[in-house]
């Protein structure tokens, strides 16, 4: 049943994503853009802390369900806001996030109550949380600038705290591991499939050219090579527990990044195929795929795949390979977004093929027995 509980939680999710990358479609301004990404991104961060303490203390039961399903409501109602936030006035969606950390905060409690191993860390995790709740509480009573700020400190109270708390508890049980894995690997998955869902829903609504195809092909086929990249590797890779908090933080960046990538061919969706394409898009898109590939390559310095050296090298030289390209795309007039677009895709295709090649010569270094 727990399998079952998760799966519907992370749909909510992919409701959220869908909402989150809308609203960065239609606002304009780099400053509107990035801050959706950083509700996004603390909206994923109640997500993590949330599989992290159902994975360590393995809570199941009708109330954890229920606080589940709040968590649920609130995580659309902040999705919603978002957007709406950009405006300037941030005061719900403060609220809603202060009462996200509260579910948490008793999630914790609960944990500790139960005397489950580790009750410590739970009784500590549950105190920060609960903090920085407050924090979010007293700060949506602020002026617009007073409430960013100690919303700010907040989460820098937040998170700073619980990494090290994390960092300290005791190692992950083998089944322990294989779960979070599995379930940060679904959640990358619901990113994936989001992004090619947005390019989807954004053609229909949209009289068919050729730029839209080829942003259909495109994301399509870039789509299926960086998941290739991912799922061939990472998830069978384990997870080097003593760098959690960098396995953790580089699925962040890299799920950001899958979006992003989505974001950016949506907007060539109504560009007729008379039209120039904004060399702007260009960079738009070379920098999330980059990025992409640097994250990838943290990731996988932090599981148990030995040697890592040459997978990492791999990683680094597409990453700087995309840059190039997309560079000197931007700087030649006569090469379009249209046209870049399959190269991007064929690096993405000619690296995923490489990288499978380079793990024929690697293995998966086995857990080491705990002391004693």
């Amino acid at each position: 049943m727990s399998l079952w509980i998760e799966l519907f939680y992370d749909l909510v999710f992919v409701a959220a994503i869908l909402i989150f990358s809308a609203g960065v479609i239609h606002v304009h301004s780099s400053s509107g853009a990035t801050w959706i990404v950083l509700v996004f991104a603390a909206s994923w961060w109640v997500w993590f802390s949330t599989t992290v303490c159902a994975n360590r203390f393995h809570m199941t039961d009708l109330v954890h369900r229920l606080l589940l399903l709040t968590q649920m409501l609130f995580v659309v109602l902040i999705a919603m806001e978002a957007r709406v936030s950009v405006t300037g006035d941030s005061t719900y969606l403060v609220l809603e996030y202060g009462a996200l950390l509260l579910t948490i905060a008793l999630m914790y409690l609960r944990a500790e109550r139960r005397g489950s191993p580790g009750s410590g860390y739970a009784r500590r995790l549950a105190v920060v949380n609960l903090a920085a709740s407050v924090c979010f509480f007293v700060a949506a009573v602020l002026p617009e600038a007073a409430r960013l700020t100690v919303a700010s400190v907040a989460v820098v109270l937040l998170v700073v705290p619980s990494v090290m708390i994390l960092h300290r508890m005791e190692d992950f049980s083998t089944e322990d591991e294989r779960h979070m894995v599995e379930r940060m690997g679904a959640f990358t998955l619901i990113v994936f499939g989001e992004s090619f869902v947005e390019v989807a829903v954004s053609l229909s609504h949209a009289t068919i050219s050729r730029v839209d195809v080829t942003a259909l092909v495109f994301e399509f086929v870039l789509v299926f090579a960086l998941f290739t990249s991912y799922f061939e590797d990472i998830p069978v890779a384990g997870l080097n527990q003593h760098r959690f908090g960098w396995w953790a933080g580089s699925h962040l960046v890299a799920q950001i990044c899958i979006a992003g990538m989505a974001i950016s061919v949506t907007k060539l969706v109504d560009v007729g195929s008379g039209h120039q394409i904004p060399h702007a898009e260009i960079l738009r898109l070379t920098v999330p795929l980059a990025t992409f590939y640097v994250a990838l390559a943290a990731t996988g310095w932090s599981t148990r795949r030995r040697p890592i050296g040459p997978l990492a090298v791999a990683r680094l030289s597409t990453a700087g390979l995309v840059v190039v390209f997309g560079v000197a795309t931007w700087y030649l007039s006569r090469i379009h977004l249209a046209e870049a677009l399959p190269i991007f895709a064929a690096i993405a295709v000619l690296h995923a093929a490489y990288a499978l090649h380079l793990r024929t010569g690697t293995e998966v270094v086995a857990v080491p027995p705990p002391p004693g």
